[in-house]
């Protein structure tokens, strides 16, 4: 009756010690760790060339806008914005791009910026506002760039950002981060282009993901973090076997006492 005994504690004892982890590979910024294959900061390891793609605005997009001129306050019609960024949501006082492109500006109309970059989209208000304001200063930010993030993160969920190059890893980090299970070398990307769902893969294990087009991210993307097999066996098959282990032991506690 003594070998489930056995063979629990056993069990046990490896998955105690096979968790351990020595503090000097823990605690960070020690004085003299003394801990072998350090990095050298100083070190460059490798540079990388980026293919960021440039966004462009296209309609729907929701835009923030606000103008500092040197025309007094009480002429400058822009001097507010049209965004607050508080209680309210800034997409419901943003400029909305209208099926052509257009943003409708007070007292001076349509102004089309479908299909340009944010620094052209800059340029083109702040020329069109010249005749009105005097030395306009444009502060444009694209606020309908929205990704998902869902599977083994800390934090599942939609986000948004005011920024339009944000990669896979950023994203991945404003969802607190990847869990303890989460399957590092096949992260799935969905992206929504002209009606049709198209999936990509990347393995965050291998560093030339940083040099690939889709490490930066498009507005509505959803990023997928499967889990590893070890979560499965973690959770179930362990489980079972531990709960298994503990029914042996409790008959065979009752079996020796009335034996």
């Amino acid at each position: 009756m003594r070998k489930p005994l056995i063979a629990f504690y056993i069990l046990t004892s490896l998955i105690f010690f096979s968790s351990c982890v020595s503090q000097k590979k823990v605690v960070l910024l020690q004085n003299n760790p003394e801990v072998k294959e350090q990095a050298n900061a100083d070190e460059l390891l490798k540079t990388f060339e980026l293919k960021q793609p440039v966004y462009t605005l296209k309609p729907g997009d929701v835009l923030s806008l606000k103008v500092q001129s040197t025309t007094p306050t009480e002429y400058n019609f822009l001097s507010t914005g049209a965004a607050t960024f508080g209680a309210t949501d800034p997409i419901l006082d943003g400029y909305t791009l209208d099926t052509e492109g257009n943003i409708l500006l007070p007292a001076i109309g349509k102004v089309n910026l479908n299909g340009l970059s944010m620094p052209e989209a800059r340029i083109r208000v702040t020329e069109a506002l010249k005749p009105f304001l005097s030395d306009p200063t444009v502060n444009l930010r694209l606020l309908t760039f929205r990704y998902t993030v869902i599977g083994e993160v800390v934090r599942q969920g939609q986000f948004t950002t005011y920024q339009d190059n944000i990669n896979l890893m950023e994203a991945i980090a404003s969802a607190g981060g990847l869990s303890p299970y989460s399957n590092r070398g096949n992260i799935k990307l969905i992206r929504y282009e002209n009606g049709q769902a198209k999936l990509y893969a990347f393995s965050l294990l291998d560093n030339q993901t940083i040099a690939q087009t889709n490490f930066f991210l498009q507005p509505n993307d959803m990023i997928v973090v499967d889990p590893l097999p070890a979560k499965n066996v973690r959770e179930n098959v362990l489980t079972n076997v531990g709960f298994g282990l503990s029914i042996l032991t409790s008959l065979s506690l009752l079996l020796a006492r009335f034996l």
